[in-house]
This record gives structure tokens, C-alpha cells and sequence, in this order.
């Protein structure tokens, strides 16, 4: 396996290994998300801190992994998904709170002057 492609077929080998083994696959499982992670968040250049997001991403699909079942999609597309989702709302979430704090200091101007 190259090193920025996965194969949806063994990527979903070692999803099923690790809803049955976790001690014995997650290395490799989190070897595979980081992968995952990272070719999106450079890919869809999310106005994000890379770092956080991926340790959120991270958190939500080693939370999620024990959900996907493979005859409901492949696990390529489906944690795609979910990172992707997780991404935007992290995004929406840091323009707002860029906002909030623009608002603020609109207001308070002449008092931190």
C-alpha cells in the first residue's frame, strides 16, 4: 500500500479485525485514519488548526469505527463522510467564534484603548 492511498478493501480488512481484536489491530487502524485524515484536511484546506482537527477527527471515527457496517457502503466513503462533516463543523464553529471575538472588540474599542 502506498503511503497517501488506501484500499478500500483492506481498509475495511482491518475495520472488521478491529470491531473483533482492537488490542491486536488498532495500530494499524490508526495508521490507516491518519491517512484518511490527513489527505482531507490538506485536500479540502478547512480553515482550521491542522493539529486540532485531526486529534478531533481522530476522537469521532475511533468513536464511530465500531458502527460501520460494510454492507451499508464502503469504508472509504463512509469515513470520508465523517471526517468531512466533522471538519465543517469545526469550520463553522472557528468562524464563529472568530466573529464573536471581532463583535467584541467592535464594542469595546475605546475600552481597551
Amino acid at each position: 500500500m502506498k503511503n497517501h492511498y488506501i484500499d478500500n478493501a483492506r481498509f475495511e480488512e482491518i475495520i472488521l479485525s478491529y470491531q473483533r481484536d482492537p488490542e491486536n489491530h488498532e495500530e494499524e487502524l490508526v495508521s490507516l485514519f491518519d491517512v484518511l485524515i490527513q489527505n482531507i484536511i490538506e485536500t479540502f484546506k478547512f480553515n482550521v488548526d491542522p493539529d486540532d482537527a485531526k486529534q478531533e477527527c481522530f476522537t469521532l471515527v475511533l468513536k464511530t469505527v465500531k458502527n460501520f457496517k460494510p454492507r451499508k457502503g464502503s469504508a472509504f466513503n463512509y469515513f470520508t463522510t465523517v471526517i468531512i462533516n466533522n471538519l465543517k463543523l469545526l469550520s463553522t464553529r472557528e468562524k464563529k467564534y472568530a466573529k464573536k471575538i471581532e463583535n467584541y472588540i467592535d464594542r469595546h474599542r475605546d475600552d481597551i484603548i
